[in-house]
């Protein structure tokens, strides 16, 4: 008898799994493709002197890698991952902002933003990036888009 109600039991679970519309199948939700997206920064004394950004690779390592081996030919020695994606295709904005600190020294800083699904929502991290990495920034203080792309 138990062994009659577990086969019936896993032949409707069977039934609701395959069945279109019982169960959420890729389709219904978005289908994230792994790959890899990165920016990385070329800084000294904490100032950014320049950014490098990489995606559509097959993995987050090799994005990385490819940026800063593209700063590396440029002549920077001390460069740093600054934000990444695991997704293969989404929206990706770069940002810049140049300007003074509390002591009066110029500044330029980055922010690197990425999101599977809006260039809105990309934007957003990219500012959330700024702030993390520059704490003297401020809203007021403005920045540009540098680069925006969906890849």
């Amino acid at each position: 008898m138990n062994t009659t109600i577990a086969t019936a039991g896993l032949l409707l679970l069977a039934t609701l799994v395959t069945t279109p519309g019982l169960a959420q199948t890729e389709t219904d939700s978005v289908s994230f493709e792994r790959g890899g997206a990165a920016c990385v920064v070329a800084k000294k004394l904490g100032n950014s002197l320049a950014i490098e950004w990489a995606t559509g690779e097959p993995s987050v390592s090799h994005a990385i890698d490819k940026a800063k081996l593209a700063l590396n030919k440029q002549g920077y020695e001390y460069v740093f991952p600054q934000a990444n994606s695991p997704t293969k295709h989404g929206w990706m904005i770069i940002i810049k902002t140049r300007y003074r600190t509390y002591t009066g020294r110029e500044r330029i800083s980055y922010g690197c933003g990425f999101d599977p699904l809006s260039i809105e929502a990309a934007e957003q991290r990219a500012l959330s990036n700024l702030r993390s990495y520059s704490w003297g920034w401020k809203p007021n203080l403005g920045y540009e888009v540098i680069e925006k792309s969906q890849y």
